[in-house]
């Protein structure tokens, strides 16, 4: 195996992993917004909401505007990598 293949599988492998987390990560603030969104909903129809709503809220903020240029970066990384995959493929045949 060459350096060129073996630096390939490398950016492969880490392209694949990092857009697990990507899904993962979104997983995980789509299941805090639905779940944010009901305790909301819960608390002003019984006139208070709880401490842990506004824990997650702040949370959910935190996290929509703190990781999204890190969630851009590791997408367009990922779609760089599954671009030179495609063209090492079709350079094989």
């Amino acid at each position: 195996m060459t350096l060129i293949e073996r630096a390939t599988k490398s950016a492969n492998s880490l392209a694949d992993e990092t857009v697990s987390t990507v899904s993962k990560i979104g997983t995980a603030v789509a299941d805090g917004v639905v779940v944010t969104a009901k305790d909301i909903r819960e608390g002003i129809q019984e006139g208070h909401v709880r401490p842990r709503t506004l824990i997650a809220a702040a949370a959910i903020g935190l996290v929509v505007v703190v990781e999204w240029p890190v969630l851009v970066a590791a997408g367009g990384v990922a779609v760089i990598v599954s671009k030179l995959r495609s063209r090492s493929t079709e350079t094989a045949q």
